[in-house]
C-alpha cells in the first residue's frame, strides 16, 4: 500500500499546481490500483512572508510516497525529494491516475531508489538532485 497526495480543486480531476494548491486529497493505493480516500489536508498560508508557500505544502506531505499535480516548480520538487517524496506531473481524472499509479508504483519506486538525492551541487545550493536535474 502506498499513500499518494493529489492536488485537485474539485475532487474529480488533477487540476492544480503544487505551489497553488490549498488542499491535498490523500489516498491509499494498493498494487492492483484499488484506492480509497483517507483524508483532506489543508495547506496553511505561511505566517512569515519570507517562507516559500510551497514549503508549507512539502511539510504537510512528508508521509506520502508521491504527489500528483499538474505542475511543480523545481524548488518544491527538490524539497519533496529531500523528504523522500516524488512528484508526478499529471492531468486528468484522479481515478485513472490512482489506478495507474497502483499498478506501476513498484516501477516508480525502483526508479526513485536509483535516483540520487544528495551528493551533488544541486540547484540553488539545495544540495539535491532529482526530477529534471542531473548531477554532473
Amino acid at each position: 500500500m502506498s499513500k499518494v497526495a493529489v492536488a485537485s480543486t474539485d475532487g474529480i480531476t488533477i487540476n492544480e499546481h503544487f505551489g497553488r494548491a490549498r488542499e491535498f486529497l490523500i489516498y491509499e493505493v494498493d498494487e492492483t490500483g484499488v484506492y480509497q480516500l483517507l483524508e483532506k489536508r489543508t495547506v496553511q498560508q505561511p505566517v512569515d512572508p519570507a517562507t516559500h508557500a510551497a514549503s508549507r505544502a512539502v511539510e504537510l506531505l512528508t508521509d506520502v510516497e508521491a504527489v500528483l499535480v499538474t505542475q511543480i516548480g523545481p524548488r518544491a520538487e527538490i524539497e519533496l525529494l529531500g523528504k523522500g517524496v516524488f512528484a508526478l506531473a499529471v492531468t486528468g481524472p484522479i481515478a485513472k491516475a490512482l489506478e495507474t499509479y497502483g499498478r506501476r508504483g513498484k516501477l516508480l519506486r525502483s526508479i526513485k531508489a536509483a535516483r540520487p538525492t544528495s551528493g551533488c551541487p544541486g540547484v540553488s545550493g539545495a544540495g539535491l538532485c532529482g526530477g529534471s536535474f542531473r548531477c554532473e
